[in-house]
C-alpha cells in the first residue's frame, strides 16, 4: 500500500506559488481591474416573516455592504424599496433614509393587496451601473385569512426529482480522473437523501460507490475511459431508486481538483491526457485567483509526458470569503472555474442567549455576543414560534454577502455553513460551492461590457426651480421654509434660476418658498419647482423567479385582529412624560423627550431656565443669548443645538425667547444628540400657547405645497392582536415580535421583552452587521419555563 501511494505521489508535479506581481501588463489582469473600478453595493434585507395575512404589515431591516472591503457601504443615503405582484407590476414604492449602512421600514397592506406571491425589492440608484446589480429582491405572500375548501386526497404524489451531474471545474475529458459533484433536490428545490449509490459503466459493473450529505450534495472521482458510457443507480432516504446517466466526456481538455481541508495550503490539480497535452506545451496558460478586483497570477508550465500538475497555495494568499479559481488559454480564454471559501474569524461573530426570565405577561430576553463592543449600531430579531412555517430561513445576510454574490444556484440552509468552523462544516461548504460551477461573473462583460458610472449616488433630495417675475434683479435669495423637515434656507439666484441640495425631506411633506429682495424685503413672487430624484414606475421581471405559482393552503381559516397590544423593545421603562409632536419633529422625533412643565416649574420660569435644568448650558451677556450641548462637540469646541419655536428655527436669534416663561408654553422637547441631518449639537423644540413662532414666521410670505415624494419615516413596531382562539394556526404564522434596531447596554447586552402567547419554545432570527463588517447570522431557540 505503501509503495502503491508513493508511486502515485511520484507522478505529480508540485509546484511552489509564486504570484505575479506585474498586474497590468496582461489583458485579462488589465480589463478585470478597470471592470471592478467601481465598488458595487450589496443589499441584504431582513423580513420579519414571509407569509402575512393581508391585515398585517411588513416590517423590514436592509444592510447595504461593500464585498470588496467586506465592510459597511457608508456612502449609501437613499434606498429604495418597492413591492411587486407575482406578474411584476409595481403596486407601492417608498424611499428610505440610510445610516452606517442600514435602514428599516415597513409597508401596510391595503385593500389592493390580495392573497397571493408578491416581491420586495430593495436598491439604490448607484446599482443601476453594474452588470450584475446585488439589490435584495425576497419574495412572500400574503394569504387568504378565509381559505376556500380543497377537495383532500390521500394519495401520496410521486416524488419529481432534479439529478445534477457537475464536473468540477466544468467539464469532462476522457482518459483523464475527473472530480464529478452530484446534487439532488425535489419539485421545491429542497434536498433528497442518497443513502446508498453505485457509479456502473456500460456492462453494469461497480466502478465506485457514492453517497450524498443531509444536503442532497456529494463528489466523486472518475477516470473515464474512451468510448465507455456511465451512470448512477442510487437509493434515496425513503427507499426510492432512481437512475441518472453520466454526460460524455470531451476528447481533449482540462479537468481540475482542489483540496481545501489543509489548515495551511490549498492544493489545485490540474488533469489532461495525450490528445491535448501537446498543445499545451506550446500554449502559456494561468490561473488566477479573484476576487470583487483583487487577484492573484499563478503561471501553469505543462511538462513532456506529464498528464497531472499539482499546485500548492498557501492559504494565507488566499482572500477572505469566496477564492474564484480561472485558468485561461493562450488566447486569454476563460477554460474552467473553481469556487472556494476561506474561513476567517473576522467574518462571522456568534451571539448567545445569556439569560432568560419569565414574568406572568412577559419574558425578558438577554443575549450576549462573543465580541467585545461589537454591533454597537443595532441588530434586528424576528421572534416566532419554532413552529413557524412563516420564515424563510434559506435567506441569510450571511448567504447574502458571503456566497450570493459569487453563485447563480440557491442555498438551502446557508446558516449551517457558518455555524462551525470544523472539518464537516466545511467539507460540506466546499462540496455545495463544487457544485455551484461558474461563478456568477460574466467574462464577456468584463472583457466587452465595462461598467460606467453613469448614475450617481443619491443624498438626500434635490429642490430646483425658477422665478417667475417680472423684476427678477431685484431679487437676491430664495428662502425655504418646511416646518415639517425643520429647514429654513436660502439660495442665491443665478439667472433666475435656484437650487437647494441634499436635503432631508419627509415624504408628503409641506414646502413653502419666498424670496428676499436686494432691500431685505421678504416677498412671495411667483415659483416653478421640481423635487429630485422622481417617482419613477417600473417593473420587474418574474419568469424565472421560484415558486411564483405556489400558495400556502395548510392553514386554517385564520381570524386576524389588529389591537393595542404593545411591546418594549428593552426592559428600562422610563416614566418621564413622552408624547412627541413629531409632525415638527421629524429628524430628532427618535431622540425628543418630552418636558413635564407641571412638575417643578413655576408659571415665572424662564423657559431658557428649563433648557439649562434639562443638559444645555445657557450663556448670556446682555441681550446676547448663546445655548451650547454638554455633550456635542467639534474641533472647533462645543456645539449647538437647532432651536425651533412654534416650528421656525431662531439658532441665530434666541434672544426671542430670552423672557419666554413657563406659562406662555404648551409644550417643550429637547434631544441632547442630533439624529439623521439634524444638528448634530441636538434640537430643542419650543411650542406656545399662541403659536408665538409661527406668527413672527411671516408665514403668509411663503407660497405652500405638499411635495409628492422624499423619506418614508420608519414606523415604530406595533405587535398586532390575535384571535386568542386559533392557537394552531397562531403556531404557523403568527410572530411574536420584531426588532429592527435593537442596540447594546452600557454592559454589551442586548435585552428585550416578549409576550407569553401561545407557545412554549420560540426562535429568535438573528442578524446584524458590525463597523468592521463582521456578521452575526444565526438562529436561537430556548423553552419557556
Amino acid at each position: 500500500m505503501i509503495k502503491t501511494l508513493f508511486a502515485q505521489l511520484s507522478l505529480i508535479l508540485f509546484t511552489t506559488v509564486s504570484f505575479s506581481q506585474n498586474l497590468q501588463s496582461d489583458y485579462t489582469e488589465s480589463h478585470y481591474l478597470e471592470y471592478f473600478s467601481l465598488e458595487p453595493e450589496t443589499i441584504h434585507t431582513q423580513l420579519n416573516k414571509s407569509k402575512y395575512l393581508n391585515s398585517e404589515e411588513l416590517w423590514f431591516k436592509s444592510y447595504i455592504y461593500n464585498t470588496k472591503t467586506q465592510k459597511p457601504y457608508l456612502t449609501t443615503t437613499n434606498v429604495y424599496a418597492s413591492i411587486y405582484n407575482a406578474d411584476g407590476v409595481l403596486i407601492e414604492k417608498k424611499i428610505y433614509y440610510t445610516e452606517h449602512g442600514m435602514t428599516h421600514g415597513n409597508f401596510s397592506f391595503k385593500k389592493n393587496y390580495l392573497p397571493g406571491i408578491y416581491f420586495l425589492k430593495v436598491t439604490t440608484n448607484w446599482m443601476k451601473n453594474f452588470n450584475e446589480p446585488h439589490y435584495s429582491l425576497i419574495q412572500f405572500e400574503i394569504i387568504d385569512s378565509q381559505p376556500k375548501n380543497t377537495n383532500s386526497s390521500n394519495h401520496t404524489p410521486e416524488i419529481k426529482y432534479d439529478f445534477q451531474i457537475l464536473p468540477e471545474g466544468g467539464h469532462l475529458v476522457a482518459e483523464s480522473t475527473n472530480s464529478i459533484g452530484f446534487k439532488i433536490t425535489d419539485q421545491n428545490e429542497d434536498p433528497l437523501v442518497i443513502i446508498s449509490g453505485d457509479v456502473l459503466d456500460s456492462e453494469n459493473n461497480v466502478v465506485t460507490t457514492i453517497k450524498s450529505n443531509a444536503f442532497g450534495i456529494g463528489k466523486f472521482d472518475l477516470n473515464i475511459k474512451p468510448d465507455e458510457s456511465y451512470k448512477i443507480k442510487a437509493t434515496l432516504k425513503d427507499s426510492t431508486i432512481i437512475e441518472k446517466s453520466i454526460p460524455k466526456a470531451n476528447t481533449t481538455g482540462i479537468t481540475i481538483s482542489t483540496n481545501n481541508l489543509n489548515n495551511e495550503t490549498l492544493f489545485i490539480t490540474l488533469n489532461t491526457n495525450k490528445n491535448t497535452l501537446p498543445n499545451l506545451l506550446k500554449s502559456p496558460y494561468y490561473l488566477l485567483i479573484h476576487r470583487d478586483g483583487f487577484m492573484k497570477r499563478i503561471d501553469v508550465s505543462f511538462s513532456q509526458d506529464k498528464y497531472s500538475y499539482t499546485i500548492a497555495v498557501p492559504k494565507k494568499n488566499l482572500y477572505s470569503g469566496i477564492n474564484i479559481i480561472t485558468l485561461f488559454n493562450e488566447k486569454n480564454q476563460p477554460v474552467l472555474e473553481r469556487l472556494l471559501f476561506k474561513k476567517t474569524k473576522k467574518l462571522i461573530s456568534d451571539i448567545s442567549i445569556a439569560g432568560t426570565h419569565t414574568g406572568i405577561d412577559s419574558t425578558i430576553v438577554t443575549l450576549k455576543s462573543n465580541k467585545k463592543s461589537g454591533y454597537q449600531k443595532g441588530i434586528s430579531i424576528s421572534v416566532l414560534p419554532t413552529s413557524t412555517k412563516a420564515y424563510n430561513e434559506n435567506h441569510t445576510i450571511a448567504a447574502s454577502f458571503y456566497l450570493k454574490p459569487y453563485i447563480k444556484g440557491t442555498i438551502h440552509k446557508p446558516n449551517y455553513y457558518f455555524s462551525n468552523d470544523d472539518r464537516r462544516t466545511n467539507y460540506d461548504l466546499d462540496l455545495l460551492l463544487l457544485t455551484q460551477g461558474w461563478s456568477s461573473y460574466d467574462w464577456k462583460n468584463i472583457f466587452f461590457k465595462p461598467q460606467i458610472a453613469k448614475y450617481n449616488f443619491e443624498a438626500g433630495f434635490q429642490i430646483r426651480g425658477e422665478i417667475n417675475a417680472k423684476n427678477k434683479e431685484n431679487i437676491k435669495e430664495v428662502v425655504l421654509f418646511s416646518a415639517n423637515n425643520e429647514l429654513m434656507l436660502t439660495s442665491k439666484l443665478k439667472n433666475g434660476q435656484f437650487s437647494f441640495d441634499n436635503l432631508f425631506l419627509m415624504d408628503s411633506s409641506i414646502v413653502s418658498i419666498s424670496a428676499n429682495t436686494n432691500r431685505g424685503k421678504q416677498i412671495s413672487p411667483g415659483v416653478y419647482y421640481n423635487t429630485y430624484p422622481t417617482y419613477i414606475i417600473d417593473s420587474i421581471n418574474t419568469k424565472k423567479l421560484i415558486n411564483k405559482n405556489i400558495i400556502s393552503r395548510d392553514l386554517n381559516s385564520f381570524n386576524f385582529i389588529h389591537g393595542d397590544f404593545n411591546l418594549l423593545d428593552t426592559v428600562n421603562i422610563s416614566n418621564n412624560y413622552t408624547q412627541q409632536k413629531e409632525r415638527y419633529m421629524v429628524n430628532g422625533g427618535v431622540n425628543n423627550r418630552g418636558i413635564n412643565l407641571e412638575s417643578g416649574y413655576s408659571f415665572t420660569t424662564r423657559v431658557l431656565d428649563v433648557i439649562r435644568n434639562n443638559g444645555f448650558d445657557v450663556i448670556e451677556s446682555g441681550a446676547s443669548v448663546k445655548i451650547l450641548s454638554r455633550r456635542s462637540s467639534n474641533l472647533s469646541g462645543r456645539l449647538s443645538p437647532n432651536v425651533y419655536l412654534d416650528g421656525v428655527i431662531i439658532s441665530d436669534f434666541l434672544e426671542t425667547i430670552q423672557y419666554l416663561t413657563v406659562s406662555e408654553i404648551d409644550e417643550l422637547y429637547v434631544a441632547r444628540t442630533g439624529f439623521g441631518m439634524d444638528g448634530a449639537g441636538g434640537s430643542i423644540n419650543i411650542f406656545t400657547k399662541n403659536s408665538i413662532g409661527l406668527k413672527n414666521s411671516r408665514k403668509s410670505d411663503f407660497k405652500n405645497s405638499k411635495i409628492k415624494i422624499g423619506f418614508s419615516m420608519p414606523k415604530k413596531y406595533y405587535s398586532p392582536f390575535y384571535n386568542k382562539a386559533q392557537e394552531e394556526t397562531f403556531s404557523k404564522i403568527g410572530v411574536l415580535h420584531w426588532l429592527p434596531n435593537l442596540k447594546p447596554n452600557k454592559r454589551e447586552e442586548f435585552v428585550f421583552k416578549i409576550p407569553n402567547y401561545y407557545y412554549e419554545s420560540i426562535n429568535l432570527y438573528i442578524e446584524g452587521m458590525d463597523e468592521d463588517g463582521s456578521l452575526i447570522s444565526t438562529v436561537k431557540t430556548f423553552q419557556l419555563n
